[in-house]
């Protein structure tokens, strides 16, 4: 499902099983930003196509800003995930960060791209609906503002650090 951030305001609905392919389209329409806000680092941030996305993205400019807040990360410190693997590559172009106690939601799961294009499932792993959009979806600024705010209160896991001897 390609399609262009700011150039389409259809609204999609991917079903369950298309989420991380929904998620890479949206990656991948990306040129500047991305905001990724996950309960957990699991499965759907774990996926193939929305890594190797994220690793093109991460690539194509020294100015590309990926973000990525989560709150839980004990089965990937545990069992490793491939976007911990890709950050700490690239850690001067993708930041990890983990939620702050009080904002901490199970149920945020959100991507934004360049700041207008959204995919959103809330209620992740078992969202209701996802919807993803190019453009001109009422919740991208609302959801990009809160996401700010709590990136700013989010901080860094050590236990994600890669401690090299």
């Amino acid at each position: 499902m390609p399609f262009v951030i700011g150039d389409d305001d259809t609204l999609l609905h991917p079903e369950f099983r298309e989420a991380g392919a929904a998620l890479a389209s949206l990656v991948c329409a990306c040129r500047r930003s991305l905001w990724l806000r996950v309960p957990e680092l699991d499965a759907l941030t774990a996926d193939r196509q929305v890594c190797e996305a994220i690793k093109a993205l991460a690539l194509s400019s020294e100015r590309v800003d990926i973000r990525i807040q989560y709150d839980n990360q004990e089965n990937a410190v545990r069992n490793g995930h491939r976007l911990i693997h890709l950050a700490r590559r690239l850690p001067s172009r993708i930041q990890l960060r983990q939620s702050q106690y009080d904002d901490q939601d199970n149920q945020q799961c959100f991507a934004i791209g360049d700041r207008t294009g959204l995919f959103e499932a809330s209620g992740w792993p078992r969202p209701g609906r996802i919807d993803l959009c190019a453009h001109r979806l009422p919740r991208a600024p609302r959801l990009a503002r809160q996401f700010q705010e709590e990136w700013e209160r989010a901080s860094a896991s050590p236990e994600l650090r890669e401690l090299r001897l």
